[in-house]
């Protein structure tokens, strides 16, 4: 593997036309160029083959912005919250970007929802980038692509990056896996207060955020947190009581989330999670070149094809297959892959 990683370092950039485009896009984008952001970001999510370049070129000009997830039930109010702290960042000085993925709709693949509608206000501000995509089917309602944009807005000079999910299934765990600061969103009045403590929910918040709180009753909810809440790592969630239609708790909640980036960095914490994200990131692009090989490949193909017969048949299980599957493909490729000796408990 090392010596993989040292090629890798030593291959030279690739040249030809496309790759003049790119590197163009990436000093624009150096100097403060919103429209090469854009531009770099639509390479990343339409998997177009300048993206992979691009992303090597910029990575070195990452890991400054506090990335910030937003999670939480549908109708919540996670992008009323995130518009009202855009405002708040603003007047601070910050420089502040927003990815906000959508469900991805079934006849274009584009995203439904376009937070960026709603937060049209702020949109506008120089100091200010907001970009909508679309899931694209992915199970936990993170695009593939969204931390690649996240990483082309730090890239670009945001103080601050707010990552909004489609606050469906998985999504709750996908972001804590990501980004910096997890903020999880409830709001009062939205069913039995048991339905805020399912499972893995109060694991992963590092700030629980009661917004609506103008509806009323939201005490009830507040009480249930505390009581389920405790602390990890040396952090205690706070909960914080936001109106975002009244602005209400907005300053508490910018409090919260420096007061987190400050512990992260004071205990050592921030360097882990980017990390577990790197790791994360790795398994996730390895997933993907597995598969974009295993179907562009023609003998592949047709080895998935006997291989599916044979599941069929009950000749193989599933997990067999995929491993001999795996073990064909590393034998072709001559790169070592040791075999899997069971099936994960």
């Amino acid at each position: 593997m090392r010596e993989l990683v040292a090629a890798r370092r030593r291959r030279p950039l690739r040249r030809g036309r496309a790759d003049n485009r790119v590197a163009e896009l990436v000093q624009d984008l150096a100097r403060g160029d919103k429209r090469a952001a854009a531009k770099l970001i639509s390479l990343i999510e339409d998997d177009e083959p300048e993206a992979a370049e691009a992303l090597e070129r910029i990575h070195p000009r990452t890991g400054k912005a506090h990335i910030v997830g937003f999670t939480g039930p549908p109708g919540v109010g996670k992008s009323s919250l995130i518009n009202r702290l855009v405002r708040a960042y603003r007047r601070r000085g910050k420089k502040v970007g927003v990815v906000a993925v959508d469900p991805t709709s079934p006849f274009t693949g584009g995203a439904v929802l376009g937070d960026r509608i709603r937060m049209a206000e702020t949109g506008i501000d120089p100091g200010v980038f907001i970009r909508s995509m679309a899931t694209r089917g992915h199970p936990g309602g993170l695009a593939l692509a969204t931390f690649d944009a996240v990483r082309v807005l730090d890239a670009l000079g945001m103080d601050i990056v707010f990552v909004e999910t489609v606050g469906a299934g998985q999504s709750e765990v996908e972001i804590a896996k990501r980004a910096h600061t997890t903020v999880v969103v409830e709001m009062p009045l939205s069913g039995d207060a048991v339905q805020v403590m399912k499972a893995g929910i109060l694991e992963i918040g590092d700030v629980y955020v009661v917004n609506k709180v103008d509806l009323g009753d939201a005490d009830g909810l507040v009480a249930n947190l505390n009581q389920e809440i405790h602390p990890r790592n040396g952090w205690t969630s706070p909960i914080v009581r936001t109106s975002a239609l009244e602005e209400r708790g907005i300053p508490d909640l910018v409090l919260a989330l420096e007061r987190h980036r400050a512990h992260l960095e004071s205990t050592g914490e921030l360097r882990e999670r980017e990390a577990a994200r790197a790791r994360q990131e790795i398994l996730d692009n390895l997933r993907r070149l597995v598969e974009e090989r295993a179907r562009r490949a023609d003998r592949v193909r047709a080895e998935i094809d006997r291989l599916a017969r044979d599941v069929v048949e009950r000749r193989l299980d599933p997990h067999a297959a995929a491993d001999a599957l795996l073990l064909g493909m590393a034998r072709r490729r001559r790169v070592p892959v040791p075999r899997r000796r069971g099936r994960a408990s």
